[in-house]
């Protein structure tokens, strides 16, 4: 897959069809998309092209933006997963304020002078362009604009009466809910980052951690112990996973905190992986450390259950 500039191609010499979107976790709604409009380029010797954005346009959309969104993925992971798929082309844009004041026509007027596009293909729940004219709308309904074909889904896909999405994803992140995360997504929820040093409590009772820095703008599952896959160099190693702020020791600060299972090596500022396969318990604070200690011990145990 090539990765382009907008604003430094000239034109394509390839005819395309083209999707647009977020496509934040590239869940399996998004694949259903992306393998069409494979199959779609396969079948009339055209090129797939998604354009995506470089941002999420709520932070450019959302006003007061007291919560600012965080996301399944950062852009390589997001482009990384996309091009599994077998895209030609990805075309990250920038979400602007300018960006969002353009027409569905302007906005296809800028695309046509860059990309010679057979067929645009639109998510059920896409829509793109300054939404305060009637535009989109004659669009869809015209399934054309110029020499342009508009093709649009007409639903989503469920699980278990779940409409999915990135926004149902988050939800589910955030209740501690991994099983239905992973489903929607068609793959383990996963937060890659730096081994930091911590205060070495885990090393006093037997068990280890690797402290992570946390994501600044990654959805942090909910507060909670979790059976996990820690991925080093390549290699996958069955852990368990704490997040919170460690209430038996009385700090304050969330830290992400996995013991890696039969595992002792030195990995201070190693860029580790770590994939999300089932939520166990919340965080408790215990009497003591030797209650922890044994509860530990529990969770390894479940863990080891789960990935058996």
């Amino acid at each position: 897959m090539e990765i382009l500039s907008l604003e430094n191609i000239s034109k394509l010499s390839y005819p395309c069809v083209v999707t647009i979107g977020m496509y934040d976790g590239v869940h399996i709604g998004h694949q259903k998309m992306l393998k069409e409009l494979v199959q779609i380029a396969q079948k009339t010797n055209t090129k797939s092209c998604v354009i995506t954005f470089a941002n999420h346009p709520r932070t450019v959309l959302d006003k007061k933006n007291d919560a600012p969104i965080k996301l399944l993925q950062t852009n390589a992971e997001r482009f990384t997963k996309i091009a599994q798929f077998g895209i030609d082309y990805l075309i990250p844009i920038t979400f602007t304020q300018e960006f969002a004041k353009l027409s569905p026509t302007q906005f296809l007027d800028i695309l046509k002078s860059k990309i010679d596009i057979k067929l645009l293909l639109l998510g059920y729940d896409n829509t793109f362009g300054n939404p305060n004219n009637n535009e989109y709308n004659d669009l869809l309904r015209f399934g054309c604009y110029q020499e342009i074909k508009i093709q649009k889904e007409v639903s989503g896909i469920y699980y278990q009466d779940i409409e999915i999405s990135s926004t149902q994803i988050r939800k589910s992140l955030l209740e501690g809910n991994i099983i239905n995360a992973n489903a929607m997504l068609g793959s383990t929820y996963n937060i890659t980052s730096k081994v930091i040093r911590g205060f070495q409590n885990g090393r006093k009772i037997g068990f280890p951690t690797a402290n992570i820095s946390l994501p600044l703008d990654k959805v942090i599952p909910k507060q909670g112990v979790y059976a996990t896959n820690t991925i080093i160099n390549a290699i996958r190693y069955k852990s368990v996973t704490n997040i919170g702020n460690n209430p038996t020791l009385n700090a304050t600060n969330t830290t992400i905190e996995t013991y890696i299972i039969d595992f002792n090596r030195d990995i201070y500022d190693k860029i580790i992986t770590i994939e999300f396969l089932d939520f166990i318990r919340d965080e408790k604070k215990f009497d003591n450390l030797n209650d922890l200690s044994l509860q530990i011990q529990d969770d390894v145990l479940h863990a080891k259950n789960i990935m058996c």
